[in-house]
């Protein structure tokens, strides 16, 4: 099966080979309805896709997005998901859901985190 290509209903040969796993979740993640962010040991967020640069008034590459002050208060607060207020770059706040897990990128750990506008429901 070549990258792009979907599985016929019912068809039995599974998932894709794991490079075109991890492409097609890039993709997924780079491009979702929802902000994905990446976060280090150091509590800096270190890669995020562009929905949530757009819900954080940033862009792309523009900058490491600073997330020091928020993931304490999300860690000292409420954990693993909840609701918190954010202060954008761009200036206003704006109230967010999120979701935040444990992972691991090239064999070290990480947090990663969902964020989406509080007052849009996720299923």
């Amino acid at each position: 099966m070549r990258y792009g290509q979907r599985m016929a209903a019912g068809d039995a040969r599974g998932l894709a080979n794991e490079e075109v796993q991890l492409m097609l979740l890039a993709e997924a993640a780079a491009s979702a309805s929802v902000g994905i962010l990446v976060w280090d040991e150091d509590r800096r967020y270190v890669a995020a896709n562009a929905r949530a640069c757009e819900l954080l008034g940033s862009v792309v590459g523009e900058r490491t997005v600073d997330g020091s002050e928020t993931v304490e208060r999300v860690v000292r607060n409420q954990g693993g998901h909840g609701a918190i207020t954010a202060s954008r770059f761009d200036g206003p706040e704006i109230t967010l859901g999120y979701f935040t897990f444990e992972t691991r990128t090239a064999g070290l750990p990480y947090k990663a985190s969902v964020i989406w506008p509080a007052d849009e429901t996720r299923a």
